[in-house]
């Protein structure tokens, strides 16, 4: 039996929930192993990301790099590397990044909860 607070919730609602642990729980609801949870995630970002905004994209292979681009939305999913979301460089080009490696620029943002859930769920320590 589920609980009545655990009722079925939009997915573009789920950032509104005050507990990331929930959040994720939410997120991965019925989901059966990694891949499935990444499909999750997918569809997190599909449905609950507002585009286009600012991020601070941090390259961990060069470190010290802090670029502001402009993320424009789900770029693909790559069962191996993850999430990767288009973004804006300022030159204007346009390329796919991992979506751990971009922090958005309005922290507390419906998009800065759903980047941060991520990393959350990846195991990889906010920056």
């Amino acid at each position: 039996m589920v609980p009545a607070d655990a009722a079925m919730r939009n997915i573009e609602d789920i950032p509104q929930i005050p507990d990331q642990a929930t959040r994720l729980a939410e997120i991965t609801v019925d989901c059966y192993g990694q891949d499935e949870e990444l499909a999750g995630f997918d569809v997190y970002f599909t449905d609950a990301l507002h585009p286009p905004f600012e991020a601070v994209w941090r390259d961990p292979d060069e470190p010290g790099h802090a670029e502001r681009v402009t993320v424009l939305g789900l770029g693909d999913v790559d069962q191996r590397r993850g999430i990767l979301l288009a973004v804006r460089r300022p030159s204007g080009k346009e390329r796919r990044i991992l979506a751990e490696q971009l922090w958005a620029e309005e922290a507390g943002s419906v998009n800065a909860i759903i980047l941060d859930d991520y990393r959350a769920w990846g195991g990889l320590v906010p920056g």
